[in-house]
């Protein structure tokens, strides 16, 4: 491993798995922004042909067959160096537990396998999403999708039992969505307006687990992030020399990198730790772990110093990029979801 671990004790495929990224983060995955969308299409497929695009998902189907938390600790690894490239495969592995049992699916999903984008969509009437299915058509309206890749398939999670998939030609796309940071998102608007044969309507329990999936992934997403974040600021602290010695040497940055590295550990631990059978946790831990994973980025920003503002480092751009990604997988609605579900439990 280029740099250190500190999530859970890793067993030997996670280390082997925390060794590909770093190796492919160091030779494949030149961090690009949305202006090069041929750039991001072959990271993408850089990431499907040494089996990170989909490890999760199911190996009979053509993924990588790994137990759900060692493709967490991949996701998270992979956020720490493009987190929107981390987002596009969490949505892969929902697409893909979709996919496995829609009728028309299996050719997209051998696409999907390949490294082909796909946008996942958690749609939530009580947040005021106007996505519907009647009569066999679907219609609507989604403000953003960020699949990091062009011209993507559409799943659709329109409940906790019903999803939809939609292909790019029955898709409507808007321009470019600016974002503050998840350079390479290719974030876009999109309406719905089209027939949807019987076979790429899925009804089943996968549908559930899809959606909770996009939270736990999100959430692993969040804390690899804040764990770059710390490490960034613990080896620019080592390093950056200062009246004669590095800041290390000085109790209040050493207090400051042990918070932000705390935190971190108390993240992975979290997201790795959350199952797909915990939907209200995983739906409940979300913003929570956004809100203290950007304490952690802006802790190590200023534990840059003046640098830490400065594009050539590492850190602005995580800080950005957990604001961003934070919207993107809708953190705060999950949070408004999650109290109304606390509160329907108690009545």
């Amino acid at each position: 491993m280029n740099r250190s671990w500190w999530g859970p004790s890793a067993d030997a495929d996670q280390r082997a798995v925390l060794d590909l990224v770093d190796d492919l983060a160091a030779s494949h995955l030149a961090r690009v922004g949305d202006d090069r969308p041929d750039d991001v299409d072959a990271a993408r497929r850089a990431l499907a042909e040494h089996g990170l695009w989909t490890l999760g998902a199911d190996e009979a189907g053509g993924g990588g067959g790994a137990d759900l938390a060692t493709t967490l600790v991949a996701l998270a690894r992979l956020a720490g160096t493009w987190p929107a490239l981390a987002w596009g495969s969490v949505q892969a592995h929902a697409a893909a537990l979709v996919l496995a049992e829609a009728g028309a699916g299996s050719a997209v999903l051998a696409r999907l396998h390949q490294g082909a984008p796909v946008a996942v969509c958690a749609v939530d009437a009580a947040e005021g999403d106007a996505v519907a299915l009647a009569d066999g058509r679907i219609t609507g309206v989604l403000d953003r999708i960020d699949p990091a890749g062009r011209a993507p398939h559409v799943v659709l999670l329109l409940d906790r039992e019903t999803a939809v998939v939609v292909p790019p030609e029955d898709v409507t796309f808007g321009p470019e969505v600016r974002r503050t940071g998840l350079d390479g998102a290719l974030t876009v608007g999109c309406r719905l307006d089209a027939a949807v044969p019987p076979e790429s309507i899925v009804r089943g329990p996968q549908v559930a687990e899809a959606r909770t999936l996009l939270d736990v992934g999100a959430a692993a997403l969040a804390a690899g992030i804040a764990e770059a974040a710390a490490w960034a600021a613990l080896s620019y602290s080592a390093s950056r020399i200062q009246f004669g010695a590095p800041l290390t040497e000085l109790p209040t940055v050493r207090s400051s990198l042990l918070s932000q590295s705390a935190a971190a550990r108390a993240l992975l631990t979290t997201a790795i730790g959350t199952g797909l059978d915990q939907p209200d946790v995983a739906l409940a831990a979300l913003a929570p772990a956004f809100d203290l994973a950007i304490d952690v980025a802006a802790a190590s920003l200023l534990s840059h110093g003046g640098y830490g503002y400065m594009a050539e480092y590492l850190v602005e751009g995580l800080l950005r990029d957990l604001v961003s990604l934070r919207a993107a997988c809708r953190a705060t609605e999950a949070a408004r979801s999650a109290a109304r579900v606390l509160v329907g439990q108690s009545s």
